[in-house]
């Protein structure tokens, strides 16, 4: 019974398959995924609203970050989302150039972004 090769094979894929479930069911390994499209919005627009200046992002406008953590969080994060900003309220007339920052969701604990795609954004304020 034990000799015939389809038989092996089969209880050799239900272990495999068994052990793959354990691991992302119960062991929920670190793993790191790249998040690609994350837009950068502009947060700070009503104090330069009060000086009746607005501000016109050049680039980039979408960004793509690395984030590191338990698999369960980094699919949790990539579902609800990053936001991905620039301060403007300290800027001047003219071309800025300011760093970008990345806000993880609330609900999400225990992952860290390890590289974003630009560190700075561009942008016009007139």
């Amino acid at each position: 019974m034990l000799r015939n090769k389809k038989l092996l094979m089969l209880i050799s894929l239900l272990v495999a398959i068994g052990l793959w479930m354990y691991v992302m069911g119960n062991v929920d390994p670190v793993i790191t995924e790249r998040v690609m499209g994350v837009e950068v919005e502009m947060d700070g627009q009503n104090s330069l609203k009060a000086a009746d200046l607005t501000a016109t992002l050049d680039s980039p406008q979408t960004i793509t970050v690395t984030i590191e953590g338990k698999r369960s969080q980094v699919n949790k994060t990539k579902k609800v989302g990053l936001k991905a900003y620039v301060d403007v309220s300290t800027c001047e007339y003219g071309k800025n150039e300011k760093n970008i920052y990345v806000r993880l969701p609330d609900s999400v604990t225990g992952v860290t972004i390890e590289e974003l795609s630009e560190e700075t954004a561009v942008f016009t304020v007139k």
